[in-house]
């Protein structure tokens, strides 16, 4: 994830890492580049030290009313990365996407176990008479959905992350949003492959038989986390 702009979102249920991942992102950026980095959350939960970035933290409820507040008076203070620790309501979602539309690099969370079900939840914040206006600004500002996983480790010494990635810099991906093809997004990350920089992206179906196969996950416990029991069947074939 080497873009300077865009929506990066992480999912997953409660527990599942999403924080973790995001704080992660955030950190080696500021190791790397000299920017403004804002984040509003609720609550904060990783206290980010100063780098070559210049990181600015904000609470829900102490600092600002809401996220929505929050990033509207943000945008005045010309950030390059914005976190907003998430999206959960239509308005803090529509400035997210206009930040990320107006050429910033926005990371944010939602509780969704998957690429497809993380699109059609954004969809459903937004009345059926909005949606189209939404699934175009989705198409154009979405740069990588990343849901995740945390499942139990064969040798018990922990847990290991699976992950599902779509990678919205094509054209495919992009046009399937806009067009409210949603559901044929699955069959474009099983097709797409690792060799071009614009089709990096994995079903979470083809990672957990990758973590079966490296001997760090339980072939039962693997197959009780897959979305979908028959596309992981498959996968441990292909892979």
């Amino acid at each position: 994830m080497n873009g300077k702009q865009g929506l990066v979102l992480v999912t997953g249920i409660t527990g599942a890492g999403k924080s973790t991942t995001i704080a992660s992102l955030i950190d080696r950026i500021s190791e790397k580049r000299a920017c403004r980095i804002i984040t509003i959350e609720d609550p904060i939960e990783y206290l980010f030290q100063q780098k070559y970035s210049m990181i600015s933290q904000r609470e829900v409820g102490r600092d600002v009313k809401s996220f929505a507040d929050g990033l509207r008076s943000m945008m005045r203070e010309d950030p390059d990365i914005i976190f907003v620790g998430e999206m959960r309501d239509a308005e803090t979602i529509t400035m997210t996407l206009m930040a990320a539309e107006t050429g910033h690099l926005v990371f944010s969370t939602l509780h969704t176990r998957d690429v497809t079900g993380t699109i059609t939840r954004i969809l459903d914040y937004f009345p059926s008479g909005r949606q189209n206006e939404v699934r175009n600004q989705l198409s154009l500002s979405l740069s990588y959905v990343v849901c995740q996983k945390l499942l139990p480790k064969k040798d018990k010494t922990g847990r290991i992350v699976a992950m599902e990635i779509l990678n919205n810099n094509n054209y495919a991906c992009a046009n399937l949003i806009r067009t409210g093809k949603i559901e044929q997004l699955y069959s474009q990350m099983q097709t797409r492959t690792r060799d071009k920089p614009d089709e990096e992206m994995i079903t979470f179906e083809s990672h957990l038989a990758q973590l079966v196969k490296a001997d760090k996950v339980d072939l039962l416990e693997a197959q009780k986390w897959a979305n979908d029991v028959g596309s992981f069947v498959d996968a441990m074939k292909r892979n």
